[in-house]
């Protein structure tokens, strides 16, 4: 039997600690967590306690883990985008393979470099592109390399970002200014070019792109609107966006927890935005139920190191940016864009970006010449429907287990771990290889760049150009 894969941990966030960090500790005979690097103490000292890391193999930064030599067989980077050019060269150089989030980068020179480090020194280089391993997604990889739809025309996908999402990552958060993040369609839709490039195995040679901010601006602030939702908005009871409503109330998590196909599920949800009360009192006889009266998870868990405490939350609404007015922030990307691609082939695509969605999710269309495809991945549903041309049959797949968050990104998550862990062992080719991951980030920094300068890009011409 192999030994675990022993990990370096580069940020004990929500992705480094809660997804990764979770997936190890159920599996403890694939991979095991024995180092840690992380600014934040509190979040230091948690995960090393879970996964028993001692003092002397936890670190306030990269720079300091890296310093002792080499402790362990891979390096998994959750650290912020910004960080990962800067922290991933050096890992690399040290002898260690690395998981990496994605974007690779926040730039196009540091991407190219990031890869080109990895080939030189032939370090395996895996990149968090989970939608590949989700199930729907493979199905649809399967369908259409299996000919049912015939010969492909045309594909039509839509990132349907939801709009207390759009406003807590782009608009008040981390993503919300391009001097400090990669371009939206690059932060948010890298997945959605790879899913793209993957579903057709081949390069897209033209595109061009439109998109812009049109609604978080100050002229659309409400009458009387104060600089953060906590000083008496005068339209706190009407704005989808009033703060304490999304991190003090959780309406949006209870808002999709009512709309889950299970019957009871979604009961469940309608009861904590109608009687909430009631529902509190059940959950003391039942206290599976307080895992929503007491919700303390994304996008909660980001203002605070106490979620589950309203007063705490309040606190960080006050002097934090998460409490600030949607309409009197420093954002300037995009709240919309659309790409225009024809791949080499002939086929062409559209991908529709957006924050603006009554929920989080993505849709799907792709017509072939003998049958469509349509298809929706959210919170609340997953399937997948074939509709035959030639005659009234069709198939509909659904896909339970990934709705609701029950599997993260749809089992993507688990299935991009236990794939690293194979291909750290060489019993796999990565799925999602630096190289074949290049392709997504080229499309989406030539459609930034098409944008940007109201033209159409030749692939071709922008790649000799790198």
């Amino acid at each position: 039997m192999s030994e675990p894969i022993r990990i370096l941990l580069f940020g004990a966030g929500e992705r480094g600690a809660r997804v990764y960090g979770e997936y190890a500790l159920k599996h403890l005979d694939e991979i095991q967590f024995v180092a840690v690097a992380e600014p934040n103490p509190i979040r230091c000292k948690k995960l090393a306690e879970a996964h028993h890391i001692p003092p002397e193999l936890q670190f306030e930064s990269w720079q300091d883990a890296l310093k002792g030599g080499k402790m362990a067989n891979a390096v998994i980077n959750a650290t912020q985008d910004e960080m990962h050019h800067e922290s991933t060269i050096p890992a690399l150089q040290a002898g260690y393979d690395v998981l990496l989030e994605k974007p690779i980068a926040t730039t196009l020179s540091e991407t190219l470099h990031i890869i080109q480090t990895a080939e030189d020194l032939g370090r395996l280089l895996m990149v968090a592109h989970v939608l590949r391993y989700t199930g729907l997604f493979q199905k649809v990889k399967q369908i259409i390399d299996s000919g049912r739809l015939g010969q492909i025309i045309n594909i039509s996908h839509s990132e349907n970002v939801s709009y207390f999402h759009m406003a807590h990552s782009y608009v008040r958060g981390d993503w919300r200014s391009i001097r400090d993040s990669a371009p939206m369609i690059i932060a948010k839709c890298c997945h959605d070019l790879d899913l793209l490039y993957w579903f057709l195995g081949e390069k897209c040679i033209q595109l061009s792109s439109m998109g812009n901010l049109r609604h978080f601006r100050p002229e659309n602030a409400p009458p009387g609107a104060p600089m953060r939702c906590t000083d008496g908005c005068p339209a706190a009871e009407e704005c989808p966006f009033f703060a304490p409503r999304i991190y003090i109330e959780n309406y949006p998590i209870k808002a999709a927890v009512s709309k889950a196909p299970n019957p009871l599920i979604s009961m469940i949800g309608k009861l904590s935005l109608e009687h909430a009360q009631l529902l509190k009192n059940i959950s003391k006889v039942f206290p599976t139920l307080k895992i929503l009266t007491e919700y303390s998870g994304w996008p909660r868990n980001y203002l605070t190191e106490q979620p589950k405490s309203d007063q705490a939350v309040m606190n960080a609404l006050r002097v934090g940016p998460y409490g600030r007015c949607v309409y009197h922030c420093d954002n300037d990307v995009v709240d919309h864009q659309v790409v225009n691609m024809t791949f080499e082939s002939g086929i062409t695509a559209t991908l529709t970006m957006h924050g603006h969605g009554f929920e989080g999710g993505r849709t799907l269309r792709v017509d072939g010449s003998r049958a469509t495809l349509l298809g929706k991945f959210s919170y609340s549903e997953a399937w997948l429907e074939v509709h035959d041309h030639a005659s009234l049959n069709g198939e509909r797949f659904t896909f339970p287990s990934e709705v609701n968050q029950t599997a993260g990104h749809g089992g993507g998550d688990a299935g991009l771990m236990a794939s690293f862990v194979k291909a750290m062992r060489g019993e796999v080719e990565p799925l999602t290889s630096a190289r074949d991951s290049l392709e997504s980030h080229l499309m989406g920094f030539a459609a930034e760049a098409s944008r940007l300068g109201n033209q159409t890009v030749a692939m071709d011409k922008f790649r000799t150009n790198l």
